[in-house]
């Protein structure tokens, strides 16, 4: 598979992979900080451990679009199921927060008020329906 050259997926594999790179890597490291505006103090130990489990996601999924990056006919070709994969994982994520969000118990969600959950949400989704649009609307940028 040869790449598109009118395509910008290898820059946007790039970008969204450094950006994976350091925010699961924040999330390991310090989970606190992301946890500081959605969880009141003191931040349970499962948000830690759950934030901390989130960013190894975040940090291997970086990973894998760094990979996917390269200018190879391997990476070019894997592109579109990094991609699927990437997707994937988020809607996932974002549908879990949405129900939580709508129709969970509130008060005891690992300390994530409606608020901290919102946060995430809005966080999320911009990258989710990216992915998307680009997923269906753009396959062409695949090659």
């Amino acid at each position: 598979m040869s790449p598109n050259p009118t395509s910008p997926l290898r820059s946007l594999f790039l970008t969204e992979g450094v950006m994976k790179l350091a925010g699961g890597l924040m999330f390991v490291l310090w989970p606190q900080t992301p946890l500081s505006g959605a969880v009141a103090p003191p931040i349970p130990p499962a948000a830690l451990l759950l934030t901390r489990l989130l960013g190894t996601q975040t940090f291997t999924l970086g990973i894998s679009m760094l990979l996917a990056s390269a200018n190879t006919p391997t990476a070019i070709s894997s592109r579109r199921v990094v991609y699927w994969t990437v997707f994937a994982r988020d809607a996932t994520l974002v549908t879990v927060l949405a129900l939580q969000y709508w129709f969970g118990d509130n008060v005891d969600a690992l300390g994530f008020s409606p608020r901290g959950l919102r946060m995430w949400l809005a966080e999320l989704m911009p990258f989710c329906l990216g992915h998307l649009w680009i997923l269906t609307a753009k396959p062409h940028w695949f090659g």
